[in-house]
């Protein structure tokens, strides 16, 4: 249907499509219906340079089904039909479809910006447009990748069960795991079992929801663990290298709020302890004894992640290698980040959605 001109409604309801439906420079002026229509795995709509040319004029389809399989080869020239299409389904309250088309924009994106790094000239790079490139796309890819431009709750979701439960396993190993020799100081087996078995029943969550939820799913992951791996697994291992010889040995790098228990929201809250001594004496060591210690490792990397606990545990600063400091900040600093993608996804994925709300 090239350059074909449709002066009137057509509607393709219950059509089974096993093809491509070429719509390039095609003309609507009223509405081309293809709800409950069957698409194959390998069909797609290409509406390059389409026009919508009349108020009437509507692309219709199953929510969450027609944005999926409408294509663009590349993002020049098809600026205002990516507007056009977002508007299109936004008029319709089909939200899911208009991020898709979002998605599909920013996807062109990348690819037009990795055209344009290899065809940079040796001028242009003395003159820093490569760095200005490479760092847009290195922006890009991380949203597109960790939760498809915002589309993806189920993508952020997963994204963040593995962080979280990474964090709390190294945290749980570097304060419960000291030293051997003089004298041991090793988690007993009762924690050992429950905290390998937890993590890696959350990271396997974690997991199954990426791939569900992710049309890249192996690079997704080779992104995560590009930010998981490399600087806290070298703050840890410089740890264990170094030795630790100091004192408050026999006690826990971690203290909690032990004047009240209670779900918190802690956006604003830093990772360490106040200096104010009225607010120091109310944090106390976590105690390792209890047979439920383990937990208090998952609701500090919650605390610092997500910026929600149920206990406010935070790093002493008494006798403290700074490598765990480091490693705290670390996962903190990420937490920040991961809270601005999180809310802005569902700010995205549902409409009209206050988020005051989650704020109070």
């Amino acid at each position: 249907m090239v350059n074909s001109t449709f002066e009137k409604s057509v509607a393709f309801r219950t059509t089974r499509f096993a093809g491509i439906i070429n719509l390039q420079e095609t003309k609507i002026l009223g509405q081309m219906d293809f709800s409950n229509a069957l698409f194959s795995p390998d069909t797609y709509l290409n509406v390059a340079s389409i026009a919508l040319d009349s108020e009437q004029a509507k692309i219709l389809g199953d929510t969450g089904a027609i944005g999926r399989v409408i294509s663009l080869p590349k993002l020049e020239g098809n600026e205002t039909v990516i507007r056009n299409l977002i508007r299109n389904f936004r008029n319709l309250e089909q939200i899911p479809d208009a991020n898709q088309i979002e998605y599909t924009k920013e996807r062109l994106r990348i690819q037009q910006i990795s055209d344009r790094i290899l065809d940079i000239s040796s001028e242009k790079i003395i003159k820093l447009v490569l760095f200005e490139n490479i760092i847009q796309w290195l922006f890009l890819s991380l949203l597109i990748l960790l939760s498809d431009y915002g589309t993806n709750f189920s993508l952020v979701f997963g994204v963040g069960i593995i962080a979280i439960a990474y964090f709390g396993f190294l945290f749980w190993f570097i304060d419960r795991w000291r030293r051997q020799i003089p004298n041991q100081i090793l988690p007993n087996r009762y924690d050992t079992i429950y905290m390998i078995s937890s993590v890696i029943s959350l990271i396997i969550i974690g997991i199954t929801n990426i791939f569900k939820s992710s049309e890249q799913a192996w690079i997704t992951i080779a992104y995560l663990g590009l930010l998981l791996f490399p600087i806290p697994l070298g703050l840890v291992i410089r740890l264990y290298r170094r030795g630790r010889y100091h004192d408050l040995m026999d006690s826990s790098y971690l203290v909690e709020d032990s004047s009240m228990r209670q779900l918190r929201l802690l956006i604003v809250r830093l990772p360490v302890i106040p200096e104010f001594p009225f607010f120091r004496d109310r944090y106390i060591p976590i105690k390792w004894e209890r047979r439920w210690n383990w937990l208090n490792y998952y609701d500090f990397s919650l605390n610092n992640f997500i910026k929600l606990g149920f206990n406010d545990i935070r790093l002493r600063d008494i006798h403290l290698p700074g490598t765990i400091t480091a490693l705290v900040w670390y996962q903190w600093s990420l937490g920040i980040l991961y809270i601005a993608l999180l809310l802005w996804t569902l700010s995205r994925t549902i409409p009209g959605l206050n988020l005051l709300i989650y704020l109070k």
